[in-house]
This record gives C-alpha cells, sequence and structure tokens, in this order.
C-alpha cells in the first residue's frame, strides 16, 4: 500500500495516480474507438489516448518530487502524443507541467491553480475549438476543484467528489453537439479523460501499487477497429510531426497547416511542437 500525508501529494503518488488512470483508458479503449464519431468517424480515438498514454508508462520511472514527474509525464506524453484526443490531452500535460510551482510537494489550492491555468493551453493549440468535447469536460471540472480550493484538508474527498460533475459535463457532451446528438453517444475524447479521472480515484480509495502492476503487465492491443463508417471523410488519417526549435507562433502554425487539414492541433512550447 501507498500512503499519503494529506493535504500533500508528492512525485510518487503523482506517478501511481497516472498510472492508474492510464490503464482506465487502456483497457477501454475499444469502447472509446465504437463511439467515436467526432470531430472525425474514423474510429481512433481509444488508440490513440491508450498509444499515448502507453508513451508515459514506457518512459518514465517513479521520483519523489512532483515537480519533477509532472515535468516528466508531460515531455513523454508530448513525445508519444497520438490524434487529436491524444495531442490535446498531451497539451493539458503540458498546460499543468509548466504551471506548476518547482516544488516536490504541492497542497490542493497549488494543484487547482495548476489545473485552472492549464485551460488556456488546451483551447489555444485547437484551430477551432469546440464545446461539448474533451474541452468543456477538462474546463468544467477545473471549475469545480477550483470552487473547493480552500478545503485544503480533505484533498481526497475533492477528487472523488469530482466524478459527480465530469459524469454530468460528460452526459452534456450528447445534448452539444449535433454529431453526437444523431448518434446517442457521449464524446469518445471526453469520456476518456473520465475514465481517466475514474482510475485516479480508485486508486485514491485503494492505493493498491500491485494491483497496477498487473494491470500494466496485460497484453494490451493498441489497433483499430474493425467497425469503420460509411460516411465521406475528406481528410481520413491523421498526419503528425514534431516540429523542434519553431521559428513562427502556434497561431501561425496553426493556419498554415488548417489549408491543407480539418482538426488541427498544435500542442507543445515555443521550442517543440507536436502538431496534428
Amino acid at each position: 500500500m501507498y500512503k499519503i500525508e494529506a493535504p500533500h501529494i508528492n512525485g510518487k503518488f503523482r506517478y501511481y495516480a497516472f498510472f492508474a488512470g492510464g490503464n482506465q483508458i487502456i483497457q477501454n479503449q475499444i469502447e472509446l474507438n465504437r463511439i467515436n464519431v467526432f470531430p472525425v468517424n474514423d474510429k481512433d480515438t481509444g488508440t490513440n489516448l491508450a498509444s499515448t498514454i502507453r508513451s508515459v508508462i514506457d518512459n518514465i520511472k517513479p521520483h519523489k518530487s512532483y515537480k519533477t514527474t509532472v515535468n516528466n509525464i508531460a515531455d513523454a506524453a508530448l513525445i508519444g502524443a497520438r490524434g487529436n484526443s491524444g495531442v490535446i490531452f498531451a497539451q493539458f500535460l503540458h498546460g499543468l507541467s509548466r504551471e506548476t510551482l518547482n516544488k516536490p510537494i504541492i497542497t490542493l489550492p497549488e494543484f487547482t491553480e495548476s489545473v485552472s491555468k492549464s485551460i488556456p493551453y488546451i483551447y489555444e493549440a485547437i484551430a477551432n475549438p469546440v464545446e461539448g468535447t474533451m474541452l468543456t469536460v477538462i474546463k468544467e471540472w477545473s471549475d469545480f476543484l477550483t470552487s473547493k480550493k480552500e478545503a485544503i484538508h480533505d484533498f481526497k474527498n475533492v477528487i472523488i467528489d469530482s466524478i459527480a460533475v465530469l459524469e454530468k459535463s460528460l452526459a452534456e457532451t450528447t445534448l452539444k453537439l449535433k454529431a453526437l446528438n444523431k448518434s446517442g453517444f457521449v464524446d469518445a475524447g471526453a469520456k476518456g479523460f473520465v475514465l481517466f479521472i475514474k482510475g485516479i480515484i480508485d486508486f485514491i480509495k485503494n492505493r493498491n501499487i500491485r494491483n497496477l502492476a498487473v494491470v500494466s503487465n496485460e497484453s494490451i492491443s493498441l489497433i483499430h477497429t474493425e467497425e469503420l463508417s460509411d460516411e465521406e471523410i475528406t481528410y481520413r488519417f491523421c498526419a503528425e510531426a514534431i516540429i523542434k526549435n519553431v521559428n513562427i507562433s502556434k497561431t501561425e502554425l496553426q493556419n498554415i497547416l488548417s489549408k491543407n487539414g480539418d482538426s488541427v492541433v498544435v500542442a507543445g512550447s515555443e521550442s517543440i511542437c507536436r502538431r496534428n
């Protein structure tokens, strides 16, 4: 068992919490693929999120410092991000990294502030941000955490209670997007994020590292579902690249890319960008 001394979070707890959340996405990737109809009905959201998660799990190790851990997670996610959902998720993690204080442990107010300050990062990364997606769910989760930031001695219960807000926000994605309303599905990327937080909550409740190790060693297939849509798709495939030493703004880069594709996402910093 792993113990956390409230009201702080350290690097090792952050590492295992990410591990637990990531395992939930990996285990449910087929379902996420099945309900993926927006922004492109290409049934790959689960695959893309799972691949992004695996990049982190396979390339980082536990570290006692929270700041070091959140930085390592963000770097690994950015390098291994795949598809729109993966790049957006990586950008959220990048925002957390940039906005986390340089401290080995952080409090609930410090955590909620870093989450809140990460929201502009994900909106700015997307050429045409749309509500009723992962963006909205992360933002509404952040708003809830901010409203509870003074409950500094109740860190555990604040995170646990946040699931109600997430599930409500997720259910509402079906009503906010025409494509989802037609299918009756919730947004796949948003559901992936909710699953991620659910995994973290399970870890907070049980704190059993051995269970995480068992799941991580399972054979996991990162392949697309056989079920494809008959809908005509103008840009069928994702085109991804990592760009280093960027000498133009991300907005300028988005404008250039938007002329040759849709659902453009540019994540990262001025020195290195992941674009999709």
